[in-house]
């Protein structure tokens, strides 16, 4: 299929609305974070049971995700985005309205199938318009979009939790989904044309994930991308119970501290596109995992602290590596998906949630009496994935020598 043709102007308004549909997950998971004491008094729940919504949306995003797939090989990119994106903003007009946990947490499992759309549509036209470094930049840019989710959300969730209530948060998702759902139905293109699209979308589907999963060049890469990452979700699982409940900061000062550290993610993500111009994504991960990794271990020897900004500060490095590398990863990944970005996509994605889902569920187990379940929960996956890309790199996969 040839790749479409998009002016440079057309090319950035594009870009910016598939970032707004990718800040579907961050809005739904850091806006309520500092609302997590009043939603588990509102429902006269255990603030675990309240956590366990987190844990659930993130299963959702990865089952969402291995649906959306195969949805979009067989009837194109923008149908089941819109699907998706009204999936969203129904689940979260329903939310405020439920007063049981167990059909809240339910709800928001639905929510995240429907925010799965605009994450797995948006790598999958990047990959349809651009190839190689241009790819890993167009890359870089939704992953820095993506970043305004967290840098706002815990902020706006606490003035809107402080002026309106916990349920004024599921209102603000589900009005900008609505915006997002508008943008969309205007501005996004059809990629797939209709002669290139599968029959039978969920048998080719199964088929073609069968043949990526024991490609080690797709796999590796995609679960390097889900190690990194798991880091991130770690830090979104945890860091109301240490921030709120260890160093004992206010809704509103979590808010801003959370911003601060998420702002890291949009500054080494502008580094990766300068390093871009010089150095090939395998390179940058080559030099950037061990780096990632030295981070994370700073933060566990820092765990015990009583200052909030000696433990802040590797925290910061940490999670802007997280961004630099995360983009990296998924170039590559996707550049191994051998004319199926649908699909490949969707696996990518169901990897990185599932492992977020046990990242979540471990930091949210082994609870936030202390830092260390968090800092952990940043180091383990750092280490698993700085190994497993240095047996990718010694072994000689396709395309993941060092160049």
């Amino acid at each position: 299929m040839a790749a479409p043709s998009f002016s440079p102007k057309r090319m950035a308004v594009l870009t910016a609305v598939l970032g707004l549909l990718s800040l579907m997950p961050p809005l739904a998971t850091d806006m309520y974070l500092s609302a997590m004491g009043d939603l588990a008094r509102a429902m006269n729940a255990s603030h675990a049971a309240t956590e366990l919504s987190l844990s659930l949306f993130f299963l959702g995003l990865c089952v969402g995700q291995l649906l959306i797939g195969p949805l979009i090989e067989g009837y194109g990119r923008k149908g089941p985005l819109l699907a998706g994106t009204a999936l969203f903003c129904a689940t979260s007009v329903a939310l405020p309205m439920v007063q049981n946990i167990i059909l809240f947490d339910a709800l928001r499992f639905v929510q995240a199938i429907g925010a799965s759309a605009g994450m797995v549509v948006g790598r999958t036209i990047v990959n349809d318009i651009y190839t190689g470094k241009r790819a890993a930049k167009a890359m870089t840019v939704l992953v820095m979009l993506l970043t305004i989710g967290p840098i706002i959300s815990p902020t706006l969730g606490s003035l809107l939790l402080g002026r309106f209530g916990w349920e004024s948060i599921f209102v603000t998702m589900a009005l900008i989904a609505f915006a997002a759902l508008i943008l969309s139905y205007r501005l996004v293109p059809e990629t797939l044309p209709a002669e290139s699209r599968s029959k039978r979308p969920f048998r080719e589907g199964a088929s073609t994930a069968g043949l990526l999963l024991r490609h080690r060049g797709f796999l590796i890469p995609a679960v390097v991308t889900g190690l990194i990452q798991g880091g991130m979700f770690a830090f979104i699982t945890g860091s109301s119970g240490v921030f709120q409940g260890v160093f004992g900061l206010s809704a509103l000062s979590y808010g801003i501290v959370f911003a601060l550290i998420a702002a890291a993610l949009v500054m080494f993500g502008q580094i990766n596109s300068a390093l871009l111009n010089h150095y090939s994504p395998e390179q940058i991960l080559n030099r950037g995992l061990p780096a990632f990794v030295a981070s994370a271990l700073l933060v566990v020897a820092v765990s015990g602290t009583q200052s909030i900004w000696v433990f802040a500060a590797p925290l910061w490095v940490t999670i802007g590596m997280v961004g630099m590398l995360s983009a990296n990863a998924m170039s590559v990944t996707m550049a191994e998906t051998r004319g199926k970005a649908g699909i490949g996509s969707a696996l990518l994605g169901a990897v990185q949630f599932g492992l977020a889902f046990a990242v979540s569920s471990g930091v949210a187990l082994a609870g936030t009496s202390t830092a260390l379940p968090m800092s952990l929960g940043l180091l383990l996956p750092a280490g698993a994935a700085a190994l497993l890309w240095a047996f990718a790199r010694h072994g000689q996969l396709h395309q993941l020598a060092d160049a």
